[in-house]
């Protein structure tokens, strides 16, 4: 298994705030840096690479790099050792960054260091697993291959049903105001019936429980990865008061998006060890003028 041939060492989510600066170093093993938002700049060598949300950063063992933050950069890191030679060879030859801001990294890294939080039975195995998909996709976004999926749902019928998908994307691109059903159907000059029963049979859930879902789970990213309140949080995702929003997201995820954003916080700057072996060396620093 390809999974088996890569060991991973350590993640963390991290927040560098401005006048911070990541001292140059290097070593023997792989990095990847995710830019979930802020500005600032990245050294790799004798390349700077200015960070921009969606940006994915693999740094290489022997490289020298480093960092600076000129406004506040949110980032997921994780640090790996890869075994298996064809692999190896490939990320190697590999440009030093990709735009995966389409793409579900952050979701997969999100999940890397969950699962290393819990440790959980296996959690080694599953860290492997969800890091051989990431340079995968990797390696695939520079093969020139779109890797984007259609939508947050992995069918085969979604791929064949060329009225669902449209529907899918419609939603997904005007999920922040007043839809109804009557709304998605006349965008896509069908009815309601029809609409429903594509839904219905493709998925097992109505339009409506989509659209719920998809609201949702951009509100968990705004939670996680903005500073904005929860009200505004509900207003730019499509609720009408916080408060609906809050009952539907506890309901969805077992707490309020305040207690949430407050676990969520709790884990920024914590390493996360999933090899128990390996010691992380913290070499940020904050410029003093």
């Amino acid at each position: 298994m390809l999974g088996s041939a890569i060991d991973v060492l350590w993640t963390a989510r991290y927040d560098y705030q401005p006048g911070w600066v990541l001292e140059p170093h290097r070593h023997n093993y792989f990095q990847m840096l995710y830019v979930l938002g802020g500005k600032g700049a990245f050294q790799l060598e004798d390349h700077t690479f200015a960070l921009r949300p969606g940006l994915l950063l693999l740094v290489k063992p022997g490289v020298v790099h480093g960092a600076t933050a000129s406004a506040v950069i949110k980032t997921l890191d994780i640090k790996f050792c890869v075994r298996n030679p064809r692999l190896r060879t490939a990320l190697l030859r590999a440009p030093s960054c990709a735009n995966m801001a389409d793409s579900p990294v952050p979701e997969l890294l999100e999940r890397i260091r969950f699962e290393g939080e819990r440790q959980k039975p296996l959690y080694r195995d599953v860290c492997r697993a969800l890091m051989a998909e990431i340079l995968l996709l990797y390696l695939r976004h520079h093969s020139g291959v779109d890797e984007r999926p259609a939508a947050p749902v992995d069918s085969h019928e979604l791929v064949q049903d060329s009225l669902l998908r449209r529907g899918l994307d419609y939603i997904q691109k005007n999920y922040a105001g007043s839809l109804g059903v009557s709304d998605i159907a006349d965008a896509l000059g069908c009815c309601d019936r029809s609409l429903r029963l594509h839904f219905r049979n493709a998925l097992g859930v109505r339009p409506l429980e989509y659209l719920q879902r998809y609201r949702l789970a951009r509100a968990k990213e705004l939670i996680e990865y903005s500073d904005y309140s929860l009200k505004e949080i509900a207003v730019r995702v499509g609720f009408q008061n916080v408060q609906h929003f809050t009952r539907l997201f506890a309901a969805a995820e077992g707490k309020s998006p305040g207690a949430w954003r407050q676990r969520y916080r709790e884990g920024i700057r914590k390493d996360v060890c999933i090899n128990p072996r390996f010691e992380n060396a913290n070499r940020t620093r904050e410029i003093v003028s």
